[in-house]
């Protein structure tokens, strides 16, 4: 139950924090933020509470308006991804970091190309963690960027939300590359999210099965085991409907 365990995701965000906290670029700045309730992976409840009472996130904003979070919920959400890449690794949106620094360090990582749109995003990262020779920031729309073969593309570009759009980027992104192996955020709340009669009959990656119950094994020896909130039920239908007719 490692990414539900207060212990592994406090100690994570608390590393990025020293970090990250009050660095900025061109008026986005990254600040702390107090969590009022616990929002994490695959469940939110309101009277839940921290071992830690002064546990704070970071949030990047601009002008009032608040564009990303490094949080419990993208410690737990990343968990999966970040322990099944390997080999050469696409990446969709850069975010604050902390998907990438968590996959370069690992040793059977061996390069890692990164799609970043926001040319501020990547100054910022790269001011906060410096560069690294396994790893190319290409600032490009990703649905522009050159054909690349990947072992595994990870797109991270959907707002800690279930997106309609993840049937027709998972379409476009394996036009444009060559990819072994296909992630995306939310993948297996999606999942979960899915009644098993819904899921029996369609063809669902075999690595994308493993990911989701490998979690919910995690999630179910967890304390929060008891607040699993699933996605809306006519988006999580919509969305498997499409896949059926693509994977």
């Amino acid at each position: 139950m490692i990414p539900f365990e207060e212990g592994f995701y406090i100690d994570k965000l608390k590393k990025y924090y020293d970090r990250l906290n009050g660095s900025g670029i061109n008026g986005k700045i990254i600040k702390e933020k107090f969590l009022s309730k616990l929002e994490g992976y695959l469940f939110s409840e309101d009277d839940l509470s921290y071992s830690d009472e002064n546990l704070n996130i970071l949030e990047l904003g601009c002008n009032g308006k608040a564009y990303m979070e490094l949080s419990p919920k993208e410690v737990q959400g990343s968990f999966e991804a970040i322990r099944k890449v390997k080999g050469k690794v696409g990446i969709v949106g850069l975010g604050m970091g902390y998907f990438l620094q968590e996959v370069l360090n690992k040793e059977d990582v061996e390069e890692i190309i990164v799609y970043e749109i926001d040319e501020d995003i990547i100054n910022l990262y790269e001011a906060n963690f410096g560069k690294n020779e396994k790893v190319t920031i290409i600032n490009v729309d990703a649905f522009e960027a050159e054909k690349e073969s990947f072992d595994y593309f990870f797109v991270d570009i959907y707002g800690y939300e279930l997106s309609k759009d993840v049937v027709e980027h998972y379409i476009k992104f394996n036009e444009l590359h060559s990819i072994e192996n296909y992630l995306f955020w939310g993948m297996e709340h999606f999942l979960l999210s899915c009644r098993i009669e819904q899921i029996a009959w369609i063809y669902i990656p075999e690595i994308w099965m493993e990911m989701a119950k490998d979690l919910f094994e995690r999630f179910n020896d967890s304390k929060y085991i008891g607040y699993f909130r699933t996605l809306d039920e006519k988006l999580v239908e919509n969305i498997l409907d499409k896949f059926s007719k693509v994977l």
